[in-house]
């Protein structure tokens, strides 16, 4: 089969951002008085946005402070989001390789429109993908499709003919959500393949390293 269009999660599938949203969390904690956090702890806590990633920092859903927590991280990271983070290695040709075919290329991410579109020109310039979508503070976050569905309508995509990237549980019931089935769970980002591994939903297969995505591009991952 040759798909139509490849839809790829951010964080943690395309650019590595861990170090500087974990050092904005912690600044944020540290400057209320909160214990910080490892990178490690953090990485647990993504996949559902800001809001919920800041929760969980807190340890507790309905703290009295989170407003300013989050304010906090959010100011903070809003001038620290390049510091550190990258594309994965081996991404960018496989992404260019993809692209050669005719192969559509997408994101869909819960970090913040503005922020995504800064962050994905720097990781990887302009012209790659077709389109990113984002959710703004307060919308409705992955696994919902509804912000890809709007924003995405313009083009007639055929989701049985599209393939979705991503690391995380909240991925692979986005991409069912949208109606994709050829669903890949990478393990290079924030979210263990046991963890993958529990959620009872098919995957086409699990990708050990970004030049698999020019496997999968070439239609030889059945």
């Amino acid at each position: 089969m040759k798909y139509q269009a490849f839809i790829f999660d951010m964080d943690g599938t395309i650019i590595n951002t861990i170090q500087d949203i974990g050092d904005s969390v912690n600044y944020s904690l540290q400057k209320h008085g909160f214990p910080l956090i490892s990178y490690e702890e953090c990485t647990s806590y993504l996949g559902d946005g800001s809001v919920k990633l800041i929760q969980r920092a807190l340890h507790d859903e309905n703290s009295p402070a989170f407003q300013e927590v989050f304010d906090t991280y959010y100011n903070y990271y809003m001038e620290h989001f390049c510091v550190k983070t990258k594309a994965y290695p081996h991404l960018i040709p496989a992404l260019k390789y993809a692209s050669s075919l005719g192969i559509l290329l997408f994101v869909y991410t819960n970090k913040p429109q503005d922020i995504a579109n800064i962050v994905l020109k720097h990781c990887f310039g302009d012209g790659l993908f077709e389109k990113l979508v984002g959710i703004p503070l307060g919308g409705k976050t992955k696994p919902s499709p509804d912000a890809f569905w709007e924003a995405c309508k313009e083009y007639h995509l055929d989701y049985s003919r599209c393939a979705y990237f991503g690391d995380s549980v909240t991925d692979i019931k986005t991409a069912y959500n949208l109606g994709v089935k050829d669903i890949y769970s990478v393990l290079w980002g924030y979210q263990s393949e046991e963890k993958l591994r529990s959620v009872p939903i098919e995957r086409k297969a699990y990708l050990k390293d970004p030049s698999e995505i020019e496997i999968v591009a070439q239609g030889l991952i059945l």
